[in-house]
């Protein structure tokens, strides 16, 4: 039988690795870290207690005492995960997930150069995992020679072909001066819902190129401050071990996303420590009649309206007063097109809390559903009163005043929406259709220009060209 050739560099590169390997398992791992069991969550506790004795009866498993350093790191325990993630990485030195979930918390707190220098030992076991690269990529860009972080977005780019690697290239090019080189990546890529971090990137290298009216623009879609984060699906393994408020919150998200299952499971674990009847109760109220309410999005979202209203009835039963019973009712009476009784569960959250600008909003929404535009205006300018300047409260301000035929009034509030949203395609559409019902058909032109360029839905940019045409037809008729 014929035997191939092995690489010399290869074969030493394998013994060395082989003989670090042996090495670290033969180091003694003292016994696993008990962290958390003061908490006054038992969903928390009891999870954590299962993880640990799994560790504790199995001293030499890396498998068990990564699932305890998981289980520590999601639910906020993080000296603990360090320490317990080191000591997963010491019992099993082949698994890439150790130093890798190590290295993130690490960076997490801002020392990058130690959080590389662990993330080395992880794309040693596995340097085939995209994520990994990106992660290198970008706490080189904050510590390291940022053409140290290209080489690491090309390794990505080279591992999976991705607009996220292609984006991680593009702010190294930035960093670089090589802003020309970063426009042609990222320009193709953009577009109005891409993360604001992409677009503080473009606006920074249209700024460096003099294109500064685009940078401008890019600038302020960018303006919200979230962290970029990578898909990374081996970092979600840990998610698993998500309990108390932190799992009911990540529940809400679920639900959100469309992901009902994992979402009731949840629920349902959670109802164990929180049981219905505690939502009537004076101390452990909220979190109890809270999973209410959200099992009852729950089934809304899993198209089960009886079950949903069946849900919400037993709360108010409960607790008449809890507000998120009455706006959760109010909205699958709303889905059932029953305006009126929408209202009174809308007004009912007023009567408890006048003070949120919230439940005026929603009022006034309901209101404008109901033609009841005078009402839907005293509703908006309440709630802006409580939350000045919210962009949604000024759309509907300003579609009241386009439904009365109040077209200058029109004009006002979207221009509004403009100012606090300069990008918003909703205001610059609007914008077009009340500047074109006052004759002002070419000013009306080129906002609506604006609005398509924003990305404003193709239907209306449809609609309102059309309206537009009529009124250049009819110019006798534009009122």
């Amino acid at each position: 039988m014929a035997t191939k050739d092995v690489k010399p560099g290869l074969l030493l590169r394998g013994l060395i690795l082989m003989s670090m390997l042996m090495f670290v398992a033969c180091e003694q791992v003292e016994a696993p870290i008990v962290a958390g069991m003061d908490s006054p969550d038992q969903d928390l506790v009891e999870h954590l207690t299962a993880m640990l004795e799994a560790a504790q009866e199995l001293p030499q498993s890396g498998q068990a005492r990564g699932r305890l350093g998981m289980a520590y790191d999601v639910n906020g325990l993080r000296e603990a995960a360090l320490a317990t993630y080191e000591q997963a990485e010491t019992l099993a030195p082949d698994d890439f997930r150790w130093p890798y979930f190590r290295a993130q918390l690490i960076a997490e707190v801002g020392d990058h150069e130690q959080a590389l220098s662990v993330l080395e030992r992880a794309l040693a076991i596995d340097d085939g995992y995209t994520p990994a690269w990106l992660w290198q990529g970008t706490w080189l860009l904050r510590a390291g020679p940022a053409e140290d972080a290209l080489v690491a977005f090309e390794r990505a780019e080279s591992v999976e072909t991705s607009s996220m690697a292609s984006f991680g290239r593009a702010q190294a090019l930035v960093a670089l001066g090589r802003n020309d080189d970063a426009l042609a990546i990222m320009e193709p890529l953009v577009d109005p819902s891409a993360h604001p971090q992409v677009h503080r990137t473009l606006g920074e290298a249209l700024r460096n190129v003099g294109r500064t009216e685009e940078a401008s623009r890019a600038f302020n879609r960018g303006k919200e401050t979230d962290p970029l984060s990578w898909p990374d699906v081996r970092r979600g393994e840990r998610n698993v071990h998500v309990r108390g408020h932190a799992s009911y919150q990540r529940a809400q998200l679920l639900s959100a996303a469309g992901r009902l299952d994992e979402a009731l499971d949840i629920l349902y674990r959670l109802q164990k420590y929180h049981p219905s009847e505690e939502c009537g109760g004076d101390d452990e109220f909220f979190l109890a009649c809270n999973l209410m309410n959200s099992l009852s999005i729950a089934y809304d979202r899993e198209e089960l309206p009886e079950k949903a209203l069946a849900t919400l009835e037993q709360g108010l039963s409960i607790n008449p007063d809890f507000i998120p019973f009455h706006f959760t009712k109010a909205n699958l009476h709303r889905n059932d097109r029953d305006l009126e009784k929408a209202l009174l569960h809308i007004d009912r959250a007023i009567e408890l809390n006048p003070a949120r600008g919230y439940a005026h909003e929603q009022r006034g929404r309901l209101l404008i559903g109901l033609e009841r535009y005078d009402e839907a205006k005293a509703a908006l300018e309440t709630a802006l009163e409580y939350e000045p300047e919210k962009r949604t409260t000024l759309v509907y301000l300003g579609l009241t005043a386009f439904e009365r035929r109040q077209w200058k009034e029109a004009e006002q509030q979207f221009r509004d929406v403009i100012r606090v949203e300069p990008d918003s395609p909703v205001g610059y559409t609007f914008l077009a259709r009340s500047l074109a019902e006052m004759g002002r058909v070419a000013e009306a032109w080129q906002v609506q220009r604006q609005a398509r360029d924003y990305g404003a839905d193709p239907e209306e940019v449809r609609m309102t060209a059309q309206r537009l045409r009529q009124l250049e037809r009819q110019p006798s008729q534009v009122q």
